[in-house]
């Protein structure tokens, strides 16, 4: 904006000055050319002669100084001509009595000139009357030469003055933009976990918007604070009637049990493997520290380590993963939330017969797409396979919960989980982040 400002202004008062200028040029030679005829008289015979110490201009007497004159009378004939002619001096244009004639005159291999004419008469004392033209011609190369000199300190002047002010606009925003700055250095503190809360000093123009982050910061803290509150009170409740479940099983000897002796064994199993699945995730809870502010992080390690580990679970069939994710493609995910997510999505499809596994990225709409070479999913439940329990194969084991939970947690950061089926039928997940 500066820049055009600056152009427009320059072009502006560059014009200015030169419609200026021709006008002063105009007016200069229009005084001159009275001045001449003030300066004429007529003598015995119908001669006319010019006073030439009273001439208006005294450059008229000198030789070439870039300012002539002349008067011709109708016939063509120079009535009187000034002693700084001596180049070429283009002929005049006959018009009628009382007009004015400006014009700028270019010839070949000649300097440009400015001439300014007027037709005229006099009459005689006899009453004849003497038509003639006075011309007055100045050299346009002096005008020119000066309004060029006039651009160059304008353009000078005005590039000059740019620079300081675009250096004071810098310092103005490097003071003005501090503040922000800060605030960019304090929510990569929060990332970190080095700090949790952005610093309250601010200018009054920006103060709601750290309160407002506070504010935000606050509750998710609760919000995590409550989740494993409820957690652990969860485990509190449960830890009695497991105990006695698993009791009841132990008593599978017992002559007065009603409980045969496989039945016992199943509750002891069940019981077992809630009790583990219970500490599982309230140790998951605990140790996890809350992240109201993620860093964006690559996914490629992630994706690398959970294939390692599948290569290793289903080496029979050998299933081979094609892995092409850009290294600038990041994601703003915890790396345990990530493992979770992508680990749920290829576990199910090594499970249920994908042999050859695509995990593509694409930064334009910001989604890492995962397609392979399986069954695909079931028309029918592509909208259902998304919540808890629901599961396309109930012949094998698991409780369908994998996707569900892949789901809330790319929901929960913004993001979201689709599930297609590709052009020849194999199964294809769309991970969408924020």
């Amino acid at each position: 904006m500066l820049a055009i400002f600056v152009l427009l202004t320059g072009l502006s008062v560059s014009y200015s000055v030169q419609n200026r200028a021709e006008t002063a040029q105009f007016d200069s030679l229009q005084g001159l050319v009275y001045g001449i005829i003030s300066a004429a008289n007529v003598v015995e015979g119908n001669q006319l002669v010019v006073n030439e110490a009273a001439l208006p201009d005294t450059r008229l007497n000198l030789a070439t100084n870039g300012l002539y004159a002349e008067i011709i009378d109708n016939t063509g004939r120079q009535l009187w001509a000034s002693k700084s002619i001596t180049d070429f001096v283009p002929p005049v244009v006959y018009t009628p009595i009382g007009q004015w004639t400006s014009e700028r005159v270019r010839q070949k291999s000649r300097p440009t000139v400015h001439r300014l004419q007027l037709a005229t008469v006099w009459e005689l004392d006899n009453g004849e009357e003497l038509p003639f033209i006075v011309q007055a011609v100045a050299d346009a190369q002096i005008l020119e030469g000066q309004l060029r000199r006039f651009d160059r300190t304008l353009w000078t002047s005005l590039l000059a003055s740019v620079l300081g002010l675009l250096l004071v606009q810098l310092v103005i925003l490097h003071i003005s933009l501090k503040p922000l700055r800060t605030i960019g250095s304090e929510v990569g503190e929060i990332e970190q976990g080095h700090r949790e809360s952005l610093s309250e000093q601010v200018p009054t123009e920006i103060k709601p918007l750290t309160s407002s982050i506070n504010a935000l910061l606050i509750s998710e803290k609760n919000r995590h604070q409550q989740y494993r509150h409820l957690l652990d009170d969860l485990a509190h409740s449960l830890k009695t009637p497991l105990s006695v479940l698993n009791n009841m099983g132990g008593k599978s000897s017992d002559t007065t049990t009603r409980l045969s002796t496989e039945e016992a064994n199943t509750i002891t199993t069940q019981t077992e493997q809630m009790q583990s699945m219970l500490n599982r995730y309230l140790q998951r809870a605990a140790l996890r520290t809350p992240q109201y502010l993620t860093s964006a992080a690559s996914p490629l390690p992630a994706v690398q380590r959970i294939c390692e580990s599948l290569s290793k679970i289903y080496a029979s069939p050998a299933v081979r993963f094609n892995v092409d994710i850009d290294e600038s493609f990041l994601v703003r995910v915890p790396e345990s939330d990530l493992f979770e997510i992508l680990g749920n999505v290829l576990e199910n499809a090594c499970k249920y017969g994908a042999t050859d596994l695509h995990i593509q990225s694409d930064n334009d709409t910001h989604t890492l797409l995962i397609t392979d070479n399986g069954p695909g999913f079931p028309e029918a439940l592509l909208s259902q396979l998304t919540r808890r329990g629901v599961r396309a194969d109930t012949t094998s084991e698991g409780q369908g919960l994998g996707l569900a939970a892949s789901f809330e947690l790319m929901k929960s950061y913004g993001g979201e989980l689709k599930l297609a089926n590709t052009s020849d039928g194999s199964a294809k997940v769309s991970l969408h982040f924020a």
